[in-house]
């Protein structure tokens, strides 16, 4: 009975996505503003663990400096931030490089231009922050395409709807099954490469503040390819 509903919920979670992506290019910037807003207050209320796990690392953060309430909204406009997100990537078929420039803002690019080209490679790697969507995508339109490794969903029929949309201003997308191989490769031959990287935290584990670290896989692509780390 449960991998019966796991299958009608798999199913209906794809027709969702795949509506959405018909729909959401059809509204207005302040339209799609205003359904994330509402889409993340409301997962915020309906997905108890997530937003128990903000809860927690909001006071481990910050001690009492925030209050319950405070911490609270704070978990909140986080979660419709990351709907803003999820909408922008939905909305980013009308994005293209005559008019990306109209709705996204770059600071000191140029630093990064300096240092690529085609006769380099680079790795490109960032933190789940801000709008990391329209970020590959402005890195696209600017002819700084590279090869992303990403997550596969629990829900594989997902995936090719989302590969669609990231790849849609010139990125290649490979699964993490040798994924790592596949992008050695890739800045061997003078190519680039962009990274996501997450920090996770789950409420049944003891609360500890956690530090900034270097990524050793990263390390270790810079190191044995000789390409810089942006």
């Amino acid at each position: 009975m449960r991998s019966r509903w796991k299958r009608i919920r798999y199913r209906l979670e794809w027709l969702g996505l795949v509506l959405a992506t018909k729909l959401i290019p059809l509204c207005s910037r302040t339209v799609c503003y205003h359904i994330a807003q509402a889409a993340g207050a409301l997962l915020s209320c309906v997905d108890r663990p997530r937003s128990q796990v903000a809860l927690s690392n909001l006071e481990v953060a910050f001690g009492d400096r925030f209050s319950p309430k405070q911490r609270r909204k704070i978990a909140r406009e986080s979660f419709q931030h990351f709907a803003r997100t999820m909408l922008d990537l939905l909305w980013s078929p009308r994005l293209t490089q005559e008019n990306f420039s109209q709705y996204i803002d770059l600071e000191n690019f140029e630093e990064t231009a300096r240092d690529t080209g085609p006769e380099r490679s680079v790795m490109i790697a960032c933190y789940h922050y801000s709008n990391f969507e329209w970020l590959a995508a402005a890195c696209a339109f600017l002819d700084l395409k590279g090869t992303i490794i990403s997550q596969e969903f629990k829900n594989s029929s997902l995936d090719p709807v989302f590969k669609r949309l990231r790849e849609q201003s010139g990125h290649e997308l490979v699964p993490r099954q040798r994924g790592i191989m596949r992008l050695y490769k890739v800045l061997r031959r003078k190519g680039s490469m962009r990274g996501c990287t997450s920090e996770r935290a789950f409420p049944s584990y003891p609360r500890t503040p956690s530090h900034c670290r270097t990524d050793v896989t990263g390390w270790c692509f810079t190191q044995r390819s000789e390409t810089p780390l942006e």
